[in-house]
């Protein structure tokens, strides 16, 4: 949530009961007050001057990044915004900017339609560890939306993506598992996968598919793909990055076969 500074109004003490004035006491005063502002009203008036609301937050830390161009999205810089993503993907290499970016040029909500922009940024926010990016390369791939439908692809980055926890990525790439499309077909896996999307907050689809499982797998078959949910651990941005390469290359040799 974007919080606003807002400066303080400050209300005066008491007010004073003035039982005989003179004019020259009035006039003293108001020549006395006139001073005061003048000395102090000014310095203030200059800051408020030097401060650009089309400017990201300066305390956000490292930026150009997604944060900073966040920032100025949520504010309603839009234009703003998406220059700040392009000098954090130019600049500082950010993934997650690279996500927003093609977020943005895929929904059109702020900037024109443009799928080979959208394909472009999520590919390199894929490839950089962003598992929203991950995610959203792996469902480009397969449906083919701005690239030739390749499932196979698309099951590296789902499983890109679950490796690091994304719980609708866990769904999809279980029923890739399930079903054998873009990789062999391994009911344990799927399993796994299924129950995982429950764990992080993706019960709907994914509950009735581990019914649905259950009704054709071994009880062996089940405790071997419990036992998997359990030791479970989310890879790093690193890790992910570096399984899917291998996967990536191994699919690129085949491919040449």
């Amino acid at each position: 949530m974007h919080l606003v500074r807002v400066a303080e109004k400050r209300e005066s003490g008491k007010a004073l009961a003035i039982i005989a004035v003179t004019t020259a006491m009035l006039l003293a005063g108001a020549a006395f007050y006139t001073a005061m502002t003048s000395v102090h009203a000014r310095p203030v008036l200059a800051d408020t001057e030097t401060v650009d609301p089309s400017k990201p937050d300066p305390s956000i830390e490292g930026q150009p990044n997604e944060a900073s161009g966040e920032d100025l999205y949520q504010r309603g810089f839009y234009p703003e915004a998406i220059a700040e993503w392009k000098r954090a993907v130019e600049v500082n290499k950010d993934a997650g900017a690279a996500f927003r970016l093609g977020e943005e040029y895929l929904d059109a909500k702020v900037v024109e339609r443009d799928i080979p922009a959208a394909v472009e940024y999520q590919t390199f926010g894929a490839k950089g560890g962003d598992m929203r990016a991950q995610l959203d390369l792996a469902s480009f791939y397969d449906q083919g939306i701005g690239v030739e439908k390749d499932v196979r692809l698309a099951a590296i980055w789902y499983e890109a993506a679950a490796k690091q926890g994304h719980p609708s990525a866990q769904y999809n790439v279980g029923t890739m598992y399930e079903d054998g499309a873009g990789v062999p077909q391994d009911n344990v896996r799927a399993y796994m996968y299924y129950q995982l999307a429950i764990e992080g907050g993706f019960p709907r689809l994914a509950t009735g598919a581990i019914e649905r499982l259950s009704e054709v797998m071994a009880p062996a078959e089940i405790k071997q793909a419990t036992l998997m949910v359990r030791s479970f651990k989310r890879q790093a941005q690193e890790e992910s990055v570096a399984d899917a390469k291998s996967a990536l290359e191994a699919y690129e040799a085949g491919s040449g076969d």
